[in-house]
């Protein structure tokens, strides 16, 4: 029997393989709602500070397929969970298929949550993804239900989307590497070599503990250093106002100059709508970006400031010690569209509850993660929060 088999050389993984059962997963790969993904950065505006960071959520689906793939001929769950092991592929490699432009800043100026999205392109029957999943025998339902926790089996929510899962582990890994960021350089090998399913959890032994902590220290980093740097927020801030303003002048029936077509694009988020997914499908980043381009004509004053801002984003000063009265302050002499706050998410370096991490220490007991590191117990309540205040002058 001749052996099927497809690689991509990566520079983070070295290699991404489909093979024998699983190739027929590259035709996914190959569908236009896929590819849609190699058009929208991974970090979003994030490359106006680390210049180097413009891959792609493409690339980075591929990182989580293929390291759930060695999770899975690690833990020989191919053999003893066949379709689940299946569906579980399916879902890493299509879990971010419902980004928008520019990612997850997307998702701040528009409110759009992207786990929706993707659940929505899955299980539209009009996609191509739909229907390829429907000829291999792979229910799209089941994969969405791994995607949103309700997964029967816990290890394929475990291998996906816990405190330390394929996804991160591609994220830290890729990100780190493009942003020259040391933070998330983890060992991938070394954790999947000391994975074990107990009990139908994903646990791992304790003498790999040192790499665990590496990771949750470094993910805790990436997002104080670089998901969150200042000079990136206040990027995404000044991009977030032409949103608004370009909605609130069609609110107020304002003749555009420059071609309808690109604004009719948006029109369901202008228009307070809900993008069906064919329309979604046609946002990438270089629609965006010609978008904004196409702007430029416009004579409207606050649009002309707004777009000199985000030409020179000098004339955007970031505070990192604001709070709601200095917001308001502010607010009485300045408008909306050239002040605003932005509440950074606050971020545990590990928490017990609700997704601990379970150990397997030497005497094959299974102990929650602070049980076994003396780090994670003295650390796990470290927590990264803080607003910025950013204004446009």
């Amino acid at each position: 029997m001749n052996k099927q088999r497809k690689f991509f050389v990566d520079p983070i993984l070295k290699e991404i393989s489909f093979d024998n059962e699983n190739y027929w997963m590259i035709n996914l790969v190959n569908t236009p709602e896929f590819r849609r993904l190699s058009r929208i950065k991974q970090l979003g505006c994030s490359d106006i500070i680390f210049t180097s960071a413009s891959h792609t959520r493409l690339s980075h689906c591929l990182g989580a397929y293929e390291i759930t793939r060695r999770f899975i001929n690690q833990l020989d769950l191919s053999i003893e969970h066949p379709y689940e092991s299946k569906v579980l592929l399916c879902a890493a490699l299509l879990h971010d298929l419902g980004h928008g432009p520019n990612s997850h800043a997307f998702e701040k100026y528009t409110g759009i949550n992207h786990e929706e999205y993707t659940k929505k392109i899955i299980l539209d029957k009009t996609t191509n993804i739909h229907k390829i999943l429907v000829q291999n025998n792979i229910n799209p339902n089941d994969v969405v239900d791994v995607l949103f926790k309700k997964a029967k089996a816990q290890w394929t929510t475990d291998l996906i989307d816990s405190q330390i899962d394929a996804d991160r582990m591609d994220y830290l890994l890729r990100d780190s590497w493009y942003t020259g960021a040391a933070y998330g350089q983890i060992n991938p090998s070394i954790l999947i070599r000391g994975s074990r399913i107990v009990d139908g959890r994903l646990c791992f032994e304790e003498k790999i503990v040192a790499e665990i902590e590496n990771l949750l220290i470094g993910r805790f980093h990436m997002y104080e250093r670089v998901y969150n740097n200042p000079n990136t927020i206040k990027y995404e801030f000044v991009v977030s106002s032409i949103f608004k303003r370009v909605k609130e002048l069609i609110n107020q029936n304002y003749k555009f100059i420059s071609q309808t077509d690109l604004i009719k694009l948006f029109d369901p988020w202008f228009k307070n709508k809900e993008f069906k997914v064919h329309e979604f499908l046609k946002l990438d980043d270089f629609v965006f970006s010609t978008f904004i381009e196409s702007l430029r004509i416009e004579k409207d004053e606050i649009l002309v400031k707004l777009l000199k801002a985000y030409d020179d984003t000098t004339l955007i000063t970031v505070d990192a010690n604001g709070n709601q009265a200095k917001y308001q302050e502010l607010l009485k002499e300045n408008s909306e569209y050239f002040v605003g706050i932005y509440n950074v998410k606050p971020l545990r370096i590990y928490t017990e509850n609700p997704d601990p991490i379970y150990v397997i220490d030497k005497l094959q007991n299974v102990k929650e993660l602070t049980k076994v590191s003396k780090i994670m117990n003295k650390l796990k309540d470290i927590k990264y929060s803080t607003s910025y205040i950013i204004q446009i002058k």
